[in-house]
This record gives structure tokens, sequence and C-alpha cells, in this order.
């Protein structure tokens, strides 16, 4: 996600050395950049927790895997 963030962030640079970004464009951009960051570390925290959880209960559920391995 960095990348791409950083893909955005260069194209908007060429956009405004070019005069091609109103002041209201730009306070969008900046805004909804603020946003993706924002998300995207929300997104990332989501994932470690999911990991977490994930990791402390058993794939499987006693039965079915007792069934699976008869």
């Amino acid at each position: 996600m960095d990348e791409k963030n950083t893909d955005y962030s260069a194209k908007k640079r060429v956009l405004l050395e070019q005069g091609l970004i109103s002041r209201q464009a730009l306070e969008l951009i900046i805004e909804l950049e603020t946003e993706l960051d924002f998300l995207s570390k929300q997104n990332e925290s989501f994932r470690k927790a999911l990991r977490a959880k994930s990791a402390q209960s058993p794939r499987m559920a006693t039965k079915l895997r007792d069934a699976l391995y008869e």
C-alpha cells in the first residue's frame, strides 16, 4: 500500500507543478490522502487482530477433525 500511496503523492506533485490542480481540489486530495492513511493503518490493525485471534483457536472443530481422521 505504501507504494501506491507514494505513486499518488508523485502524481499529485506533478499535477501541482503543472498548475492543473485548483486550491479546492488540493484540499480534497489532502483530505482523501489523510483518510487513506487512516484506513490503511486501521486495516493493518484489524488484520493483526484477526491473525492473533485465528492463531489462538484450532483450525477445525474437534468433531470434524475426528471424523476426517477416522
